[in-house]
């Protein structure tokens, strides 16, 4: 056992709230106890305690979750970006070749160890900031073997000790390839939800969204994913109010994700059917719209956050800045959004043993540049001085 001391302000994402001067128990890779540093752990506890690591009466708070990532890519889309921010549509911009259809073409280009190098440069950037476990999605291949590649990839890099935690997503239903008609291409993907279950995806995704994949091409994915085993996620209403929301509620996903055209009645469906609302504060700035986050809080939806790092429209791995933007642009308070990055995210991806600092959870856990947790919404970005997965310091 170690003894994580000296914690100055202790945000544990529980009922117990924010601990001040407090300190914890690490036994292998989990929480043993947690509690006032002063008297301490209980003598039964304290006898087998061999280590102890100082905080320097720093904030600590559990690994950071990112609920929603796109990292197997490759090329990049800069001029399009340019574009976008001059006024350009995200489906005018599609129309002129651009769009997931340019990325798709270069990440096919791209060899799977290739790929594989830059998965790895990337999640190792998630863990320097503070992100323990990262939801991953494939999607830029557009075809069987491609998509099952980067499956590969991510569940192997998932295990990988000095890298975050991955949660892999079966995205085949990402983008209509070229050549291809919508409802023929629903049907291939149908085909490939039983052999990326078996290559390592936990979950369905589909980009259910005007100009994508309508609501009965959605349902027939999510359904042979369930068949297959994989958990149902949706990308939902963040082009049009196209009916994602109501889908999701309908087919019991684990997650309805960026939500910017989403209302009152989504909200309420959403939570009579126990879906967390996954929200991208960087992607919403990108888009000019923001979703209704407020209105998911008072139906009593859990909200998760997510940085969509993808090679359109946000590139960011910083979960602290993205509880900075969800603090400045959906009006969260600190702790709602700081409970999104950590217990919210857990929900999200359906986790119990993590998002939150307590007995019996993982000991993912961060030591912050700063004695308070207002600092998320200063700093832009705030920055780790101590990462530790599953009770070791974290890193290559």
């Amino acid at each position: 056992m170690r003894l994580l001391n000296h914690i100055g302000r202790l945000y544990t994402a529980t009922a117990q709230g924010v601990l001040e001067d407090a300190a914890l128990v690490i036994e292998g890779e989990r929480i043993a106890w947690v509690g006032p540093a002063a008297p301490g752990p209980p003598e039964e506890v304290r006898l087998h305690i061999d280590g102890e690591v100082g905080c320097g009466g720093a904030l600590v708070t559990p690994g950071l979750i990112d609920a929603h990532t796109h990292p197997v890519y490759a090329g990049d889309r800069m001029a399009e970006i340019a574009r976008r921010s001059a006024g350009a549509s995200y489906t005018e911009i599609a129309a002129m070749g651009g769009g997931i259809g340019a990325t798709v073409a270069a990440t096919r280009q791209a060899s799977a160890r290739e790929l594989r190098v830059l998965v790895v440069e990337r999640l190792g950037a998630w863990l320097r900031g503070g992100t323990t476990t990262v939801e991953a999605k494939t999607g830029y291949h557009l075809e069987r073997e491609g998509e099952l590649d980067a499956l590969s990839i991510l569940a192997e890099l998932g295990l990988d000790p000095a890298l975050p935690r991955v949660e892999p997503t079966f995205l085949g239903a990402h983008a209509v390839p070229p050549g291809k008609a919508p409802e023929s291409f629903i049907d291939e993907v149908v085909t490939w939800c039983a052999p990326a279950a078996a290559a390592g995806a936990r979950f369905c995704d589909v980009f259910c969204d005007e100009g994508y994949f309508s609501v009965p091409q959605s349902r027939k994915v999510l359904a042979a994913g369930r068949r297959a085993g994989l958990v149902p996620r949706i990308h939902a209403d963040e082009l049009a109010h196209s009916g994602g929301s109501m889908l999701a509620a309908e087919v019991g996903a684990q997650s309805a994700d960026h939500l910017l055209y989403a209302d009152g009645d989504d909200a309420r469906a959403l939570a009579e059917a126990n879906v967390v609302a996954t929200l991208a504060p960087g992607t919403a700035l990108a888009m000019g719209r923001m979703p209704p986050a407020h209105t998911f809080l008072g139906a009593g939806v859990t909200v998760a956050l997510g940085t969509d790092h993808n090679p359109g429209t946000c590139g960011a791995t910083s979960m602290s800045l993205v509880i900075a933007l969800a603090v400045a642009a959906f009006g969260l308070s600190v702790d709602e959004a700081l409970t999104a990055a950590t217990a919210g995210g857990a929900r999200s991806l359906g986790l119990k043993d993590r998002g939150a600092v307590e007995a019996g959870k993982l000991a993912d856990l961060v030591v912050w540049d700063a004695e308070h947790e207002g600092a998320f919404a200063w700093s832009y970005g705030l920055a780790p001085l101590k990462v530790l997965l599953g009770g070791r310091t974290a890193g290559r």
